[in-house]
């Protein structure tokens, strides 16, 4: 496997003239100037210093986009030739987007399916069944479906649309042996075959699960495991701004006794990851700050080499991991070729200081917090809290407000309800996993068992 990727040197050189790093320029680079910044990187990716390079965050980042988004002047080049990808991000709004060259996504695609394969996380023969989403923006579907088709499968495109019912039925019928989607859907479907009799689930002929987005909790695995006997469970990991760029494995990486933690491979010659410490988290510009050494976790920090046009260099992710080599066990599947460049991410999660993740979005509480403390809701205390179902492992999120009594100037009831439901992207597939309760006192609300305070954020899926 030998993936395409730009080298250092030119990401940096690009870097350097783009509106993510440079606040003096107006626009991104026109491609004359990105391949003369090409041309003109001389130097070694050994002998670039990254570390001279200050870290963005999504902060930093989404600002300069949502300015280059919406000007339409001729010069700005970011609107042109540019596939879209989306993050939610619990704006409450229309959702953020991270603009990628057309012809970059195809040949990272590409380069990507050829991993997924060297990684035989997709063996010849296989046939795959994802219920990623599409529509209102989102385009996981497509994604998806271009990476198993690039790593060698055939793929049944099938979308969220579909019901539990019609999807078990193609399965079955189509004698498929993959299932993909992200963790909610897959853990919905799995529910609807544990409660089909015996021998109708045993009409499924499945070998792999593959999820995206979130993890999946003990409770999970063991219920699809219990459900569908001893199938393989790997996954892929991702984002808008660097795309896919990691794989889960239990082939190459180990049965995890945990889930805490999360085990993800990923290649240097296309990601570069640092590891800092979180008290980055706090520093405006924490230039001085060191990567700490491989196996200490720390806030996630990347640096693409398939990201040229829009750069994404030194970008804080906000979420927890550590670096590790690769486990010897690994070696009976990856090629000698590729062994010394690939590595294990460690992932523990975001860090729940700053956000938390339900139905494969992310909510930064900085939002959540805005929206709760508007003008007019009549907000006094808010809570949200991560659950289970009863009759299936599948996330609930629960919202519990505090209101003041009716009077002029404050939104109805009704108003306030389908703002809250439009900021946590309600949609038919997840909507009776939501609920929003009114409490009456402040002993409505879970309370810390220290200082009995009112807690913002309760996981009780841990």
């Amino acid at each position: 496997m030998h993936p395409e990727s730009y080298s250092l040197a030119e990401v940096l050189a690009v870097a350097d003239i783009h509106p993510f790093y440079n606040s003096e320029v107006q626009y991104p680079p026109q491609p004359d100037a990105i391949q003369h910044a090409r041309e003109s990187a001389t130097k070694t990716a050994t002998e670039v210093n990254l570390h001279t390079r200050p870290m963005v965050t999504k902060k930093d980042l989404y600002k300069v986009i949502k300015r280059l988004t919406h000007d339409t002047s001729p010069g700005n080049v970011y609107r042109l030739n540019s596939y879209i990808s989306i993050t939610g991000g619990g704006s409450g709004g229309l959702p953020l987007m991270f603009a990628t060259d057309v012809k970059e996504n195809r040949r990272h695609r590409s380069v990507f399916g050829d991993f997924m394969a060297a990684c035989r996380l997709v063996d010849p023969g296989d046939w795959v069944l994802t219920t990623h989403a599409s529509g209102y923006l989102y385009r996981s579907l497509d994604l998806t479906t271009e990476l198993f088709e690039n790593a060698g499968a055939t793929v049944l495109s099938c979308g969220n649309y579909m019901t539990p019912a019609e999807v078990f039925q193609y399965l079955a019928h189509y004698h498929v042996n993959v299932l993909t989607g992200d963790g909610s859907q897959i853990i919905q479907l799995i529910h609807h075959i544990s409660m089909l009799p015996v021998e109708q689930g045993q009409r499924l002929k499945l070998t792999k699960i593959i999820y995206t987005s979130e993890p999946l909790t003990q409770a999970q695995r063991e219920h699809i495991i219990k459900t569908l006997g001893p199938i393989k469970i790997f996954s892929i990991l991702g984002s808008a701004e660097s795309g896919p760029y990691a794989i889960g494995s239990p082939d190459l990486t180990g049965q995890q006794e945990c889930t805490s933690t999360v085990n993800f491979v990923f290649d240097t010659r296309t990601m570069l990851i640092e590891i800092f410490p979180s008290s980055i988290m706090e520093e405006p510009s924490p230039l001085s700050a060191r990567p700490v050494p491989n196996g200490e976790p720390g806030i996630i920090v990347q640096t693409s080499l398939q990201r040229l046009r829009n750069p994404v260099v030194r970008y804080n992710t906000g979420d927890i991991g550590s670096v590790h080599a690769l486990p010897e066990r690994a070696r009976d599947i990856i090629a000698q070729e590729d062994w010394e460049h690939l590595r294990v991410l460690r992932l523990h999660g975001r860090d729940r200081r700053f956000s938390f993740k339900w139905f494969a979005v992310y909510f930064e509480f900085e939002n959540v917090a805005t929206l709760m403390q508007a003008e007019g809701t009549g907000i006094l205390q808010w809570q949200v809290i991560l659950d289970t179902l009863k009759s299936s492992p599948q996330t609930t999120l629960e919202v519990r407000i505090l209101r003041a009594i009716d009077r002029e100037g404050l939104q109805s009831k009704e108003a306030l309800v389908k703002k809250i439901r439009l900021f946590f992207n309600l949609l038919p597939e997840n909507e009776h996993l939501f609920q929003i309760t009114f409490v009456d006192d402040i002993g409505g609300f879970e309370k810390s068992g220290t200082g009995t305070k009112v807690m913002k954020f309760v996981d009780r899926t841990h």
